[in-house]
């Protein structure tokens, strides 16, 4: 068996440390040997509903130990989950069910105000693809064909042979990562299992993870990144922490009662935190690294959590498309903002200019083992951002970087029209491709403004049909579950006209 095998190294430390937590989520708790003994079932399980190698199977869940047993048990046997966001409504689920080539679905009933079970019957019409939707959750529903409870999905591999566990290759895709499309349409990653497999070791062994280590992560499983930083400490033997929502309370009671010595955050997750007025009398000394990612951190939060804390800060700049790219660390870079970044040793830098030379200034193309094999099912937006550099898989990110004297990089911003809202990067153009459904608007202008606690908000510039008023609540209401509550614009102007020019509205006037 190849000696990049996720499976494989888990079930070496199943028989090494059987009974030691794997994951725990709550009070539940799934140990190495659980791990071993569920996924085995879920992967004869789905073998009997016709999945095999390449097959898609779609997760809209929540953070839960099912999501992981899932997730892991679809790969078992080669074939490739499509985490997808719990907050993702109808004409998001259409685009992404149908997009992925799903054929076998996994649900819940609800995640936050959004009742996917109710979504998904909604669109199940319009996805004949999909030959099971299988039901997780205790709640109980009046389902009936293709909806199967999860219990009933677990039982029928009762009596099955034990599915031997896949080989993957150099070309082998792990799963398909979702994320929102920059045009309106989600785009879907081809995550390469190996190059993955490469990435979450390197950054594991950059940290210096053991089996003595524990991480609690703030972001959720759905999202790649969440995800695949859990994940280093996994390859490594130890134990990974979630919530199923984020709660201030409970994330500083469970990193102080699990003796933490990793926590996973966002500047916005950080900022709710230290807000808290108890935040510093928990005991947080078991505490050795500060993980943050998705969004720009100030230098101020960094500080507290150096100076008054005596913990080391990681800040790193990664992507779905690319796992991690660069890194600031204040062990090495403390005197430089954490916003300029250093070259990892397993990743490579280019800066290109619009020729796609090299140059000291420009949009940031980077190498690591886990860039991208494509688009799923696009061409075009593969040509346009995956190149090969000096014989190497390379990604073209979309930030704007200047190479500085001492060697680091200093991001500038971004080439494309993403707002980043708290740790949700929002597309503009996909937000105005919904506002335009709305039937009382005619053009709509989405850009980003500041906001004190998520960085950004999300402002629409609207032009109605007959100048008609419309609120932020009648928008709200209007797509209440239709798209992710997050992509709802934070404020609605109504404007009698939206600067154009040759038919292109100019962003540079909005809000002037």
């Amino acid at each position: 068996m190849s000696e990049k095998n996720f499976y494989q190294l888990i079930s070496n430390f199943s028989i090494k440390s059987p009974d030691k937590p794997l994951l725990i989520i709550e009070e539940e708790v799934l140990s190495y040997r659980e791990f071993i003994k569920q996924t085995s079932k879920i992967a004869a399980s789905l073998s009997v509903l016709g999945v095999k190698k390449d097959s898609k199977v779609g997760l809209i869940l929540s953070n839960s130990i099912a999501w992981y047993e899932l997730f892991w048990g679809t790969i078992k046997i080669g074939a490739q989950p499509v985490p997808i966001d719990p907050q993702s409504g109808e004409l998001e689920l259409e685009r992404l069910l149908n997009g992925a080539d799903i054929t076998i679905c996994f649900i819940e009933k609800q995640y936050r105000n959004n009742n996917i079970y109710d979504v998904v019957q909604k669109v199940r019409k319009k996805t004949p693809q999909i030959v099971k939707f299988i039901y997780v959750g205790k709640e109980k529903e009046d389902i009936s064909e293709p909806f199967i409870t999860y219990d009933e999905f677990i039982s029928i591999s009762k009596g099955q042979e034990e599915v031997m566990c896949f080989e993957a290759d150099e070309n082998h895709v792990m799963s398909l990562a979702c994320t929102s499309g920059s045009t309106g349409n989600p785009k879907i990653l081809s995550v390469p299992y190996e190059g993955f497999f490469d990435a979450i070791v390197d950054m594991g062994n950059y940290l210096g993870f053991t089996e003595k280590d524990t991480m609690m992560v703030g972001m959720p499983l759905y999202h790649q990144g969440g995800f695949g930083m859990g994940l280093q400490v996994v390859v490594k033997g130890g134990s990974v922490i979630y919530q199923p929502q984020f709660d201030p309370i409970r994330f500083l009671e469970t990193v102080e009662k699990n003796h933490v010595t990793a926590i996973q955050l966002t500047a916005t997750l950080a900022k709710i935190l230290i807000s808290n007025p108890k935040f510093y009398e928990y005991n947080l000394s078991s505490i050795r690294i500060c993980y943050f990612a998705g969004e720009v951190l100030p230098k101020e939060i960094a500080q507290i959590f150096v100076e008054k804390l005596g913990i080391r800060v990681i800040n790193v700049i990664g992507s779905s498309e690319t796992a991690t790219m660069v890194v600031w660390d204040s062990e090495k870079d403390y005197e430089a903002d954490p916003s300029d970044f250093s070259e990892l040793p397993f990743t490579k830098v280019h800066i290109l200019d619009q020729e796609k030379k090299e140059s000291d200034i420009g949009e940031l193309c980077i190498y690591t083992t886990g860039v991208i094999f494509n688009y799923y099912k696009n061409p075009q937006a593969t040509s346009q951002t995956v190149i090969t550099v000096d014989g190497k898989r390379c990604f073209m990110t979309g930030d704007m970087v200047e190479r500085l004297p001492d060697g680091r990089y200093h991001f500038l911003g971004r080439c494309k029209r993403i707002i980043k809202r708290g740790a949700n990067l929002v597309h503009a153009e996909e937000v105005e491709g919904y506002l335009l459904i709305h039937p009382l608007i005619e053009s709509v202008a989405v850009i980003a403004k500041a906001h004190p606690v998520y960085g950004e908000k999300i402002v629409a510039y609207v032009k109605t049909v007959n100048r008609q008023e419309l609120t932020r609540n009648d928008v709200a209401r209007y797509f209440q579950g239709k798209f992710s509550a997050y992509k709802i614009p934070d404020e609605v102007i109504v404007t009698e006209e939206l600067p154009h020019d040759i038919g292109k509205i100019q962003f540079k006037y909005i809000g002037k």
